[in-house]
């Protein structure tokens, strides 16, 4: 998939005051978020002042440290690509549940206790293949689009909606939407800038641009490092629904984690070919450290946000240097209360005017995920599903009083409900029986005769006529012998299986090392002239032109192809 819009992809580095100015807008369209939970937390329980400005302090500390990670590669944390880190609303009501039950420490501790989820998770992604695809991925995204859409309109419309509000809302949306349809690349780059200065100049001209946060803040501060409230060491069964609470809300952030990562690796590679799991793990690493470090510092659950990553293709800008430039803004918010302040003053038709444009591109990025995936009927249905128990849960108005306070924010969530509808339903589906064979060879291309036996002796339970089981005798040993020819070594082996689909017979190949991308070969300009590696494409040449749906996956060190026949 070419992005021909992509100015700067993500290895690539766009001038200094670009970089600065980006991420920027990236910075205030996610800071409000990023403190929402403290906010609450702050309005509706009786945290004393300093130990509010402290877990404040720190949950921005924790979003600049794992944003600047995120943009990272080494050390295989963090996925490399522009994704910022924040509170995360999904554990909203457990969080007050548990500081009402035994205040922050109680908070810090089952977030310690659940974290566990996402690095079990993150180890054996390669078993999840079959369940957590593109397509559940974009249909997370869907999800989160369609949440949006109201948080926008209510931001757009306040609470007293008026005239004055629509008005500068319309501004921000109308700039944006026809710099991004009409502007030249090189002015498209700051239609998002543009847009919310037009914005804040119809608020400053109407009188609803106020700076109440800002008035009253210091230039610079510090909390008091005293007010660290620390871990509650003494549980009993009683906390056990409060465990299950946040269990579920690591589920959900995982499920989600996993689809903003697949999303911002499309959106960021002008030559984007397929979704690196390798990628997915390192970001999910990263996320599960976010986790454990926000409950050491006793502040709010955080995790990965997909709401600003439509600024990418706004602007067209994807370098990782931006994440960078993004957690060092961070950084300075957090020492800078009054500039934090000003950040939050944005106001509220501004704001809300972007997130129904992001969420219109949203939209775009999640079609685009499930577009990456085959769909037969089967996957029709469970996406389908997935994105209609989304919308009732979202809606909240399905058996209205019956569902449990305490379990609410995630039972009446949509991104939470879908996926998890979406990942039972698909675990289901991979555990099903079928027809099929499987078989384990060594990585050796004298044991092509053995997969050609096993092939045989399983036909007719496969139901395979002659012409196909010729032709998937013939793609079998092409994609045995490119796995063995790729770097195996003395002993490594190499597993087979065939299954029988409504599409016909699904294939899987998997060897435990990496190699090149099966997708990735070129025909030589004379065949006469070829070198012998040029020659040996011809038989990959020949097996693109006989498989259909081929997919080349490697994740923890090992390669997965598979194909129809």
């Amino acid at each position: 998939m070419i992005r021909d819009k992509l100015k700067f992809d993500v290895g690539q580095t766009p001038p200094p005051h670009t970089t600065g100015c980006i991420a920027l807008m990236h910075v205030f369209l996610v800071f409000d978020a990023v403190i929402f939970i403290p906010n609450v937390l702050g309005k509706t329980t009786d945290i004393a002042p300093q130990t509010l400005a402290f877990i404040t302090f720190a949950i921005i500390i924790v979003a600049a440290a794992f944003t600047f990670l995120q943009s990272r590669t080494r050390f295989g944390v963090g996925a490399g690509f522009v994704l910022f880190t924040g509170s995360y609303s999904a554990f909203l009501l457990c969080s007050l549940d548990a500081v009402k039950m035994g205040g922050l420490p109680l908070l810090a501790t089952m977030t310690l206790l659940t974290a566990p989820v996402v690095f079990l998770y993150t180890f054996f992604i390669r078993f999840f293949r079959h369940i957590i695809t593109p397509a559940v991925g974009g249909v997370v995204i869907l999800l989160i689009a369609t949440s949006m859409v109201p948080i926008g309109l209510g931001l757009w419309a306040g609470e007293t909606a008026s005239v004055t509000r629509l008005g500068i809302g319309a501004v921000t949306v109308l700039i944006l939407t026809l710099m991004m349809l009409f502007a030249p690349p090189s002015l498209r780059l700051w239609g998002p800038l543009l847009a919310m200065a037009g914005g804040y100049g119809a608020a400053a001209l109407t009188g609803e641009l106020h700076f109440e946060h800002a008035a009253h803040a210091a230039w610079f501060g510090l909390p008091q490092l005293s007010a660290w409230p620390g871990l509650e060491l003494n549980l009993h069964s009683a906390h056990l629904p409060l465990f299950l609470a946040f269990g579920m809300g690591m589920v959900a952030s995982m499920i989600e984690s996993t689809g903003n990562i697949m999303l911002v690796q499309q959106i960021s590679m002008r030559d984007f070919r397929r979704v690196s799991y390798d990628r997915v793990q390192s970001g999910l690493y990263c996320d599960g450290l976010s986790k454990i470090t926000a409950a050491l510092l006793g502040t709010a659950v955080p995790s990965l946000y997909c709401d600003n990553l439509p600024l990418i293709e706004m602007t067209g800008v994807a370098s990782r240097r931006v994440g960078a430039a993004g957690a060092a803004i961070l950084l300075l918010l957090a020492f800078m209360p009054k500039v934090s302040g000003f950040v939050l003053d944005m106001p509220g038709p501004v704001i809300g005017g972007f997130l129904i444009v992001i969420a219109a591109l949203l939209f775009h990025a999640g079609f685009g995920l499930v577009a990456m995936t085959r769909l037969n009927n089967q996957h029709g249905v469970i996406l389908g599903l997935s994105l209609v128990v989304g919308l009732v849960a979202g809606g909240r108005s399905f058996f209205p009083g019956v569902v449990p306070s305490s379990l609410s924010p995630l039972l009446q969530n949509s991104v939470a409900m879908g996926g998890f509808t979406a990942f039972l339903l698909s675990t289901l589906a991979y555990l099903a029986p079928r027809r099929g064979l499987t078989g384990v060879f060594r990585a050796d291309p004298a044991e092509v005769r053995a997969l050609h036996d096993l092939l045989a002796s399983g036909r007719h339970r496969l139901h395979l006529p002659q012409e196909r089981f010729n032709v998937l005798s013939l793609c079998c040993e092409e994609v045995f012998l490119h796995m063995v020819g790729q770097g195996g070594r003395s002993g490594d082996t190499l597993s087979l299986r065939v299954s029988r689909t409504e599409e016909g017979w699904a294939v899987e190949m998997v060897c435990g090392h990496m190699m090149d991308d099966i997708n990735n070969f070129a025909l030589p300009e004379s065949l006469l002239q070829a070198s012998p590696d040029e020659l040996g494409q011809l038989g990959l040449a020949l097996f693109s032109q006989f498989a259909r749906d081929v997919k080349h996956m490697e994740i923890s060190g090992y390669s997965y192809i598979s194909f129809l026949v």
